[in-house]
């Protein structure tokens, strides 16, 4: 019996492990391609181009976050909850998929011909219809990823955003070249994003099922469940999108640009820890279900460590180099970005952790219980953009994220631990962290060689600290690098 528990816990190690590396590798070569497009954008638009495509990115995710309503995460949930029915998986991926597909229809396309009576500029209208395709394919794209978690399948994750940024990336390249504007290149990312999602939708149904399927009672059980989650995230959106959108008003669209290129940072960077904590989710919610406290608490303790050994180092390594990082991004002229992305950084770092509590929050059904965290954030947060971004500008609004992400963490992992009566493994979480300040320090003196140059040293030295210190265990790593005797199992049931 011992053995057997030894056995399922080293399995879900080498799950999360292989998961979360093949992610790394695959978020590694996009955020590389990424970083390039949006190098490319910036030193095409400038400044003010930029900002109206910020904006018009801001001002369609206000839709895109109503239209999640927590569906996405609910449904792993329950899959994992149904581990092994086949029957009911297909019912539920095809039903979920169906509504958010024909909602999506809807409220997407309401949003370009609502954005036709804001008091924007001509060409920025144009980019709200030509941006159309990629939010419906992202929305769409995240019902597909949730049976990915599921089936602890991210490499086709992984390997899909690869493909759909080429796509991307050749676009802009092509659209430098002839001379193409602003309204063509939003259209081209776009295009990245459909191909994203037809590449990851082509294989997954390989494993699941997804056709139109008018299924009521299931969509009211959905909808009865994620409720909570809907109305949160509803709130969450006002503090998360308002920043650029009310910045956008008060201020110059230069101003936007520069504090959108480090946002843009940030975006591309909180994709990590919700790859992970998808697939964190299946399994707290089935050992949560299961009434396996220990099971559920190690998985806890260890994502939070995780969590802080990946950010610290970011954090620590963007306050040295924030602004090379952004001249070297997005181009001289938006060399003020570095002072607001060390700012974000703070805010990227929360993330990181809060995610792991939030997910727990899922899995622990107790969406309820944070409904009043995030309304009275919201509003308090809503509250201080308008005060303070039409005086302190991009900078009122990096520092108000931080805040609303700070009590929105803090909030949902005390609720979540005091649930579960879990407490914290301090130790490896302050090694990390002490490693992350001695490897800042290692680089401030190389701060104004090649960009490169002291990127790669950092990310030398904290890996020897993270080992010598012992932030990650002897047995925990040999478990980790099992993985290339074989792909683990998915099938996780003890």
């Amino acid at each position: 019996m011992r053995i057997h528990a030894k056995m399922a816990i080293m399995s879900e190690t080498k799950l999360l492990a292989w998961n979360t590396s093949v992610q790394m590798m695959g978020k590694a070569v996009s955020t590389a391609i990424g970083v390039v497009v949006i190098g490319l954008m910036t030193r095409s638009l400038g400044q003010e181009g930029f900002g109206i495509y910020t904006t018009a990115t801001a001002f369609y995710q206000v839709f895109a976050l109503i239209l999640d309503l927590g569906i996405n995460v609910m449904l792993v949930q329950m899959l994992g909850e149904h581990a092994g029915d086949k029957a009911y998986e297909d019912r539920a991926t095809s039903a979920t998929f169906t509504l958010r597909l024909f909602s999506a229809l809807i409220l997407l396309t309401a949003a370009p011909i609502l954005g036709l009576f804001m008091p924007y500029p001509w060409i920025l209208k144009l980019a709200l219809f030509a941006i159309w395709g990629s939010f419906l394919s992202s929305v769409l794209n995240q019902i597909v990823i949730g049976v990915q978690q599921r089936h602890f399948k991210m490499h086709i994750v992984a390997l899909a955003e690869v493909v759909g940024r080429l796509v991307t990336l050749v676009g802009i390249i092509a659209a430098r070249h002839y001379g193409w504007g602003l309204v063509t290149m939003v259209f081209i990312v776009s295009l990245g994003g459909v191909g994203n999602f037809l590449f990851n939708f082509f294989f997954t149904r390989r494993i699941a099922t997804f056709r139109l399927s008018w299924d009521p009672d299931f969509w009211r059980t959905l909808l009865t469940r994620t409720w909570p989650i809907g109305v949160s995230i509803i709130f969450n959106l006002i503090y998360f999108k308002a920043d650029t959108l009310v910045l956008s008003y008060v201020r110059p669209m230069s101003e936007v640009g520069i504090y959108g290129a480090a946002y843009r940072v940030l975006e591309i960077l909180n994709t990590l820890p919700f790859m992970y904590a998808g697939v964190l989710l299946p399994l707290i919610a089935h050992a949560w279900g299961k009434q396996d406290r220990d099971r559920y608490n190690r998985l806890i303790r260890n994502s939070y460590a995780a969590m802080t050994i990946l950010a610290a180092p970011m954090l620590l390594g963007t306050a040295v180099l924030g602004g090379q990082i952004m001249r070297f991004v997005a181009g001289q002229a938006f060399a003020a970005s570095g002072d607001v992305l060390k700012i974000l950084m703070l805010a990227v770092a929360i993330i990181f952790f809060g995610t792991v509590s939030s997910h727990a929050i899922v899995a622990l059904n107790a969406q309820r219980r944070t409904m009043p965290l995030y309304i009275t954030t919201a509003l308090i947060i809503l509250v201080s953009y308008i005060i303070f971004i039409p005086v302190y500008g991009m900078f009122a609004a990096a520092w108000l994220t931080v805040a609303s992400e700070a009590i929105v963490a803090i909030g949902t992992t005390l609720i979540s631990l005091r649930i579960t009566h879990t407490h914290l493994h301090w130790s490896p979480i302050l090694k990390a962290i002490a490693a992350a300040i001695i490897m800042a320090l290692a680089i401030e003196p190389l701060k104004n060689l090649w960009l490169p140059i002291p990127l790669c040293s950092g990310v030398l030295i904290y890996s020897v600290l993270i080992l010598l210190f012992g932030a990650i265990s002897r047995d925990t790593l040999k478990e980790i690098l099992s993985f290339r005797r074989g792909t683990p199992t998915a099938d996780i049931t003890t």
